[in-house]
């Protein structure tokens, strides 16, 4: 039972840590080219003519900004983001987005004080379990006990 809670305990971490150490620049209407990926945010009349290729409800398309005209932008597409929270996973397909269909764009970037601190509460964690292991494996047998944990047995010698 105790490397299943170590385990729910290290995974339940990691996936707070995962979100926790990304932050979103403010929203910019001109996209910058030199970030790797960018979320570009969308209006109701881009959500409504970008439905039947993206799904119902987007809210934002993160992905890799590969091109851009006067009249739109194209992106490399790897997670769409609905209105109500729910994520898709996408594999890098192009789309084509018309400018009048967006809001604007905003970076995830790595904050570096949220790392420091997931860097030490992963230490800690760890620390933890470590030494809850080891004080898990010491018992309050007497010496010379012997038999089952919770049944001892005293044995006397002549």
């Amino acid at each position: 039972m105790t490397k299943f809670r170590a385990a729910g305990v290290w995974l339940t971490t990691c996936s707070m840590l995962l979100q926790g150490c990304y932050q979103s620049l403010p929203l910019t209407q001109t996209p910058p080219m030199s970030a790797p990926r960018v979320e570009l945010i969308l209006n109701d009349q881009g959500r409504a003519a970008l439905s039947d290729r993206l799904g119902t409800a987007v809210d934002k398309i993160e992905g890799q900004l590969v091109g851009q005209d006067q009249s739109g932008y194209s992106m490399l597409v790897y997670r769409v983001s609905q209105l109500n929270g729910n994520t898709a996973a996408w594999t890098g397909e192009k789309v084509s987005i018309a400018k009048e269909y967006a809001v604007g764009f905003q970076v995830r970037q790595l904050d570096r004080r949220k790392s420091a601190i997931a860097v030490g509460i992963v230490v800690g964690v760890v620390v933890a379990v470590l030494v809850g292991v080891s004080l898990a494996g010491k018992g309050n047998s007497a010496p010379g006990d012997v038999g089952i944990p919770g049944q001892s047995i005293r044995v006397v010698q002549p």
